[in-house]
């Protein structure tokens, strides 16, 4: 191996790896997570704010009404394969181990 060879195995991650940090410390400065924050904070103070009409009103409150879904579903079709085949090969392995040991018990 060249000794060039050597050194583009260090310097490549480490690039990489800096650009990442340079790219977090900006979105921490320039407040994009202070801001997010910020943004729920307000969320949740007309939230309140609501609530507290709607009961002065005599309103039916619901606690459901005032809370926002944050559920965000990530999965996708090879995720939803992946679970399936994992789930399929925990059965598998359980019912095999248990067959194994019914088995051996019938020896012993």
């Amino acid at each position: 191996m060249k000794k060039n060879d050597k050194t583009k195995f260090f310097w490549y991650p480490f690039t990489i790896a800096f650009i990442i940090f340079i790219a977090l410390y900006l979105a921490l400065e320039s407040g994009y997570y202070e801001t997010k924050i910020g943004n729920k904070v307000r969320l949740t103070e007309e939230k309140i704010a609501e609530f507290e009409n709607d009961v002065q009103n005599g309103v039916a409150v619901d606690v459901k009404d005032y809370l926002e879904d944050d559920y965000v579903d990530y999965s996708s079709k090879m995720s939803n394969v992946g679970v399936k085949v994992s789930k399929g090969i925990e059965k598998l392995m359980t019912n095999g181990i248990d067959e194994i040991f019914k088995f051996i018990d019938t020896l012993i």
